[in-house]
Order: structure tokens, then C-alpha cells, then sequence
């Protein structure tokens, strides 16, 4: 389920054929494929661009969340995935890592966490 989740991920930022060059740079270094559109920006860089599966990093900011979603408690969102295949594409075996923080609209401050999500042989 992880797995699609980032294919989708990766298929989305790789149709993105990006911004300028300054705008991909700042938003977390050299990207692959970056999309900037109306307070939302999207960064990916692959491990390997030739066999995106291998993994990546892939970054979500959103400016105002509010804008989009009425009820949200946060304004600034950022979202940062890095997700590893592992040594052989295909084996089913993964890591994924989000570090996600939110900056909340009603001063209660920022709330940043951590979630890993691992699929490994356990003997």
C-alpha cells in the first residue's frame, strides 16, 4: 500500500516539468522535477532517475492550508518523504520516512513529528 502511494507520488512530481531553476534550488537543493502553483510546492529528487523505484526525496509545502481546507488547524504545512526500495526493485522490502511540521493558525505554536514506515525480512 506504501509502495503505490509513492509510485503515485513519484508519477505526479514526474509529470511536473518544473519551475525555474532559483524557485527548485531553494525549496531543497538540485531537484529532479519541482512544481510551484498557487501556494503549493512540490520538489523530487531520485536516487537514481533512471529506475525511480530505487527511492527518493520528495518534499509537499503548503503555504496556506487553510486556503484549500476551511476546518484545518494549520496554515504552513511541510511535508518531507524520503523513501528507500532497497537494494532490489520489485522484492516488496522498503523504508519511507516523513518529517512533517505544521504551523498552527490559532497560536498554539508548531507541531513537528516524525513517522517511519518500514517493510523489512525479520528471520
Amino acid at each position: 500500500m506504501a509502495a503505490m502511494f509513492v509510485v503515485v507520488l513519484l508519477a505526479i512530481a514526474s509529470t511536473c516539468q518544473g519551475a525555474p531553476r532559483a524557485r527548485r534550488e531553494a525549496i531543497g537543493g538540485k531537484l529532479d522535477k519541482s512544481f510551484d502553483l498557487l501556494g503549493l510546492h512540490m520538489g523530487l529528487k531520485y536516487k537514481d532517475a533512471a529506475q525511480p523505484l530505487k527511492g527518493g526525496k520528495f518534499r509537499l509545502v503548503i503555504d496556506d492550508l487553510k486556503k484549500y481546507v476551511k476546518q484545518a488547524h494549520s496554515n504552513k504545512v511541510d511535508l518531507d518523504f524520503d523513501f528507500d526500495g532497497g537494494a532490489a526493485v520489485g522484492d516488496g522490502l522498503f523504508k519511507m520516512v516523513v518529517h512533517y511540521s505544521m504551523v498552527h493558525s490559532d497560536g498554539d505554536g508548531e507541531e513537528k513529528g516524525e513517522l517511519m514506515v518500514e517493510r523489512k525480512h525479520t528471520w
